[in-house]
């Protein structure tokens, strides 16, 4: 019986202890999004109507997992008369940006001005600041 003890523990998954991520959202044209969805340790978050900046500094299973226990960050600030021309129209040149970081690295980054921007703790990305003037931190 021992031995079979033991063999379970050898075997045992390491535990892997959670990871801190800060998540940003702000933009020099843009006051507030209709909407931002997060990820934390204990699942998705929506929140309404939010003001720009906004902060927020969480907890989360595995940062870079590309599963449902990693980083994950939603804005949305598309008008609610949604056509494509309408948006288009309303939009262009309002950037927002949305940015997940670990440990004062930043693990992705999106600036749009298309209504909505996701990052991904999993997808490394970081955006050309260039190419949304005045969108800088």
């Amino acid at each position: 019986m021992i031995v079979g003890v033991a063999g379970l523990v050898i075997q045992a998954p390491a535990a892997h202890a959670e990871d801190t991520v800060t998540y940003d959202i702000f933009s020099d044209s843009v006051g507030s999004l209709a909407g931002i969805e997060y990820r934390d340790t204990s699942g998705k978050h929506l929140l309404q109507d939010v003001s720009l900046p906004w902060t927020l500094t969480v907890p989360v299973v595995d940062a870079t997992s590309p599963t449902a226990n990693g980083a994950e960050l939603r804005a949305d600030w598309r008008p609610n008369f949604r056509t494509a021309a309408t948006v288009g129209r309303v939009l262009l040149g309002h950037f927002v940006t949305v940015r997940i970081s670990e440990g004062g690295s930043v693990l992705c980054e999106s600036i749009l001005d298309v209504g909505n921007a996701t990052c991904y703790g999993s997808v490394p990305h970081t955006a050309e600041n260039e190419s949304s003037p005045g969108n800088l931190p």
